[in-house]
């Protein structure tokens, strides 16, 4: 039996090249993932090119597992939808922070439905250790590194015992095989030499062969990353196990006396706090404001005191929830009560800070740091309300839903054309109190362009002088930000954003 059961495992076909995946079809689509990347992406800005990359992206994945759609996770088909829509703001809008986060975001969120999709990852993704699957899986196909080469030189052999014209096809393959192994050490090679010697370097730069180079070593290294990375997933989707989310059991060790002692010290303080906002914050100039402040004053006062006591508050209620023992049915309702008034107080602090930042705003401007913390604390908000709902609902995947509130949230943030409401309202400020802050907009991304227009064409009919000499520098602004978007010229980089703007501005000369 023990001879038979050898002789079973010998014969097993190899899977690795399944599904989808016959001999180099791997390296083919590494091959198309590289070439798009360089004609995209190689010394262009992002614009029409990232979502339709992304697109791309998922298409080969659905190529790739054509003929196991069935065995593929469907809910992880959802998670394309805020994919697509973040990638969609590389083409309309050009807010350079939420670029940037869009930048860690996407790629991060394209790894988790690869893994999801293909049921690989060890921990579901309502478990925190689900971050250990991603971080592996971005290094495994390191692994698989040599396997190009392995595949290429398999052909090579292959062809050794042909002869005619297949002889040809040999050679090329080694002739290839060769060029793969020279681009590490030849670009290695040629830094050194032109860091060692400034001539060589200037006569170098001025080689056309040189740009050829460049694009080749793109397209190499990420033909040869994207080719690992599918050859590692479909190994593992070939030899993964199906199983059942393990669910990490913590230890209770928190005594429910102490929590409920905890919070009903805290929820008094808040209890008085609470008083205080609604008759002094929320009421106006109707009270008696202290002799040192005014009420502008103190209505600008504590915002970041407040939203730390709200992440205190926010970590207090899941350690609580989390570690109490269950020791008895009224204690542990008694903490559920006095939990469910923590997350109500901290209602009313968030409500609080977010009216002192409105108030601070309509003081001294908007910016984009005070607009993101107002998302913050919405998006805060939305997790104490997961989090009530979690504290009479156990079975609530609580993770799951902090990341689609998130999400959502976030989404919503990108879409808010968030330039376009700064600008709006630091104009209407200035109607309001004489005040603006020009340089500050002129820092603000081509979404305002269209705001900034119409603050000029006012100011350029004005009576005011300072107003007319208001319209001279937005004339200047104008003037350079033609000229940085006559560089961007590709197909590539087109932004609806930015024909905009280059259109009004265009029109103004």
């Amino acid at each position: 039996m023990q001879k038979l059961e050898i002789q079973e495992k010998i014969v097993e076909p190899d899977k690795t090249a399944e599904p989808g995946f016959k001999r180099y079809t791997f390296l083919l689509y590494g091959a198309v993932i590289g070439t798009i990347f360089d004609i995209f992406f190689y010394n262009k800005t992002m614009g029409i090119s990232y979502p339709v990359f992304i697109t791309v992206i998922f298409l080969l994945f659905t190529a790739v597992f054509i003929g196991n759609l069935k065995k593929l996770n469907r809910r992880a088909w959802l998670l394309p939808i805020p994919i697509l829509l973040l990638s969609l703001t590389f083409f309309i809008y050009s807010n350079q922070v939420l670029r940037t986060l869009n930048y860690l975001l996407i790629p991060v969120l394209m790894l988790m439905f690869f893994f999801i999709a293909a049921k690989v990852n060890r921990y579901d993704w309502s478990d925190i250790r689900f971050i250990s699957d991603i971080a592996r899986r971005v290094f495994v196909p390191f692994r698989f590194i040599h396997r190009p080469f392995i595949e290429l030189s398999g052909a090579a052999s292959s062809g050794a015992d042909n002869s005619g014209g297949k002889a040809k096809s040999r050679t090329l393959t080694r002739v290839l095989i060769g060029l793969l192994i020279s681009i590490p050490l030849i670009a290695v090679i040629l830094w050194l030499l032109s860091s060692a010697d400034i001539v060589f370097k200037n006569y170098f730069t001025n080689i056309p062969l040189l740009k050829i180079f460049k694009h080749f070593i793109v397209i190499a290294a990420v033909t040869v990353y994207a080719a690992c990375f599918a050859w590692a997933l479909i190994k593992a989707f070939n030899e993964r196990k199906e199983f059942a989310p393990e669910k990490k059991q913590w230890k209770l060790f928190l005594d429910p006396v102490v929590l409920l002692t905890i919070l009903v010290l805290i929820n008094a303080i808040y209890a008085v706090f609470s008083f205080v906002q609604f008759a002094y914050l929320f009421g106006g100039k109707t009270f008696v404001m202290p002799s040192s402040f005014t009420y502008s004053e103190y209505a600008r006062r504590g915002f970041a005191e407040l939203v730390v006591v709200s992440i205190i508050n926010f970590a207090l209620l899941v350690f609580g929830i989390t570690f109490v023992k269950k020791e008895s049915r009224k204690s542990f309702i008694a903490v559920k009560l006095l939990m469910s008034l923590l997350v109500i107080s901290t209602f009313v602090i968030l409500v609080s800070a977010f009216y002192r930042m409105v108030v601070y705003e309509n003081a001294y401007g908007f910016t984009y740091l005070r607009i993101f913390v107002q998302a913050f604390m919405v998006i805060v908000f939305f997790l104490f309300v997961i989090n009530i709902i979690y504290i009479w609902y156990f079975k609530l995947a609580i993770i799951k839903s902090y990341i689609i509130v998130f999400l959502a949230v976030y989404i919503a943030l990108n879409f808010l054309n968030v330039d376009t409401l700064i600008a709006k309202n630091n104009i209407r400020r200035y109607f309001d109190t004489g005040k603006i802050d020009m340089a500050y907009l002129k820092e603000l991304s081509y979404d305002a362009i269209p705001q900034i227009h119409n603050f000029y064409v006012l100011m350029k009919n004005s009576d005011n002088a300072g107003e007319v000499q208001m319209s001279g520098d937005i004339m200047k602004y104008f003037s350079e930000k033609e000229s940085d978007l006559k560089k961007q010229k590709s197909w590539q980089s087109f932004n609806i954003s930015k024909y905009k703007a280059e259109i009004i501005i265009e029109m103004t000369q």
